[in-house]
């Protein structure tokens, strides 16, 4: 080696140098094969579920953001239920009706005569109808019917007819349906014994 210092090269010094090229390929291929490639892999598995997770977080924001507008939603409906089953009750409220009936009729100055007529039922409903005569002047009249349009319990007018006016006075006859719910009787349980 020291004739190698100087200045001559020996083949000796030769061998020298190719086994330490040797011993740093051996080395390099080790560490290719058993520490990066191991590594790689690993960071290639990492990388997808990174990427899994990633995704799976940006889908958990995105239903995040919406569980605000659907929790909106839920109460708008719950709202509307509760009016609605304001406007329709389940308990029959007849006699309480039939006073706000004639209230309004008196707030615009006209006569009512009231009769029930046969009630009606579905699945889930009652229909129940009254015949109505009405007696005032048509601006009346039309004030009244609009007056039971917006009234705060569901109710229907229809078959209306208002006969022409004779001395300031005009009839009126309509049906005025209103309604209620039907509770839903228990559906008995599948597979007892009698």
């Amino acid at each position: 080696m020291m004739d190698f210092l100087k200045g001559t090269v020996t083949p000796k010094d030769w061998a020298f140098v190719g086994a330490m090229i040797a011993i740093t390929g051996v080395i390099c291929a080790a560490y290719y094969l058993f520490l990066f490639s191991p590594a790689q892999a690993t960071i290639e598995e990492i990388s997808a579920e990174n990427r899994t997770l990633r995704s799976d977080i940006a889908e958990a924001e995105e239903i995040e953001a919406g569980i605000e507008q659907l929790r909106r939603e839920s109460d708008q409906f719950d709202l509307l239920v509760t009016q609605f089953q304001q406007r329709l009750p389940q308990q029959r409220e007849i006699p309480q009706l039939l006073t706000e009936f004639e209230e309004l009729a008196a707030q615009v100055g006209i006569e009512v005569e009231l009769s029930q007529l046969a009630p009606q039922r579905d699945e889930r409903k009652e229909t129940i109808p009254y015949s109505v005569v009405a007696y005032g002047n048509f601006h009346q009249i039309a004030r009244f019917i609009n007056l039971l349009e917006r009234f705060e319990r569901y109710l229907k007018v229809s078959d209306l007819r208002i006969e022409e006016e004779r001395a300031l006075m005009s009839r009126a006859t309509f049906t005025l349906s209103t309604f209620r719910f039907l509770e839903q009787a228990p559906v008995p349980a599948a597979g007892g014994t009698s």
